[in-house]
């Protein structure tokens, strides 16, 4: 059994200035981040491949630039992998995320990999077929042309995606798909395979699973004792959070995309 964990943006001391206000909820100090790394000890901690399934994958969402600063310094120190996922659209555009040059510096680290987060950060539900192909098609191409690393990975904006977005994925180059869900992943040996070496790189694929690899996601408010409970990993813990994810679902469903992410961005503010 493998806990993805879904970090995005970090911080140094009380100084917030470099995060949207939005984006505040899920941005988590630098202090509380070493506390997470550190109690990961005795943990395999790694990324999915043929060959392992690691207790523990550590990924960001977005591309903010203290993935570089504070947590791939502290990563490669303690010898641990991690999967960033970067909005394509947000590189070198939006203020305090990264630029081309600092995403090629971050995805040259050893352990680091790159993953795409689409190019607009559009939520894939809302697109249709041929806006979903150009947003999976060209944050590809970019992130690789970028980082000069294949980009064989995606997570989805704001976990949404329909089967219309899973039918497209194959055919626009990816291999592995994470989403918001939150929940543990199990027999991860059985569902990724080898299945084609090229260029004596190996690709792998998601086989006999159509659903996204579900994630737990890390706040601001995470308390050592509940992430405690993240890695053990607590069925209770994950059992009660799910049902509190599915209750949120179905009032998405009900409002809509717009509505419920313009009540998220409200609730954020105060």
């Amino acid at each position: 059994m493998s806990v993805v964990m879904m970090y995005h943006a970090l911080y140094r001391g009380e100084d917030t200035s470099a995060i949207d206000q939005e984006d505040l909820p899920y941005a988590v100090s630098e202090e509380n981040f070493v506390r997470q790394l550190d109690s990961l000890q005795g943990k395999r901690v790694g990324l999915f491949d043929q060959t392992s399934a690691p207790d523990i994958v550590i990924t960001f969402d977005d591309g903010h630039l203290s993935n570089l600063e504070i947590a791939a310094p502290l990563l490669v120190e303690r010898g641990l992998s991690a999967i960033f996922f970067v909005t394509s659209g947000f590189i070198g555009k939006r203020a305090g995320f990264m630029n081309s040059e600092q995403l090629a510096a971050l995805a040259a680290l050893p352990g680091m990999c790159i993953g795409s987060h689409g190019v607009t950060h559009r939520f894939f539900d809302d697109l249709d077929e041929q806006q979903a192909r150009e947003e999976l098609l060209d944050s590809r191409q970019q992130l690789e042309n970028m980082s000069g690393q294949a980009c064989r990975s995606i997570s989805f904006p704001g976990g949404r995606y329909n089967d219309k977005t899973l039918n497209l994925l194959k055919d626009t180059g990816y291999w592995q798909w994470y989403g918001s869900e939150i929940g543990t992943v199990e027999h991860v040996q059985g569902f990724i395979r080898d299945v084609a070496r090229t260029n004596n790189e190996r690709q792998l694929l998601v086989q006999n699973r159509r659903r996204p690899i579900e994630r737990v996601a890390i706040r601001r408010s995470t308390t050592l004792e509940e992430f405690a409970r993240m890695i053990g990993p607590d069925d209770a813990y994950y059992r009660d959070n799910r049902r509190r994810s599915q209750a949120k679902a179905r009032l998405r469903r009900v409002l809509g995309n717009r509505l419920y992410h313009g009540l998220y961005k409200l609730l954020s503010a105060r």
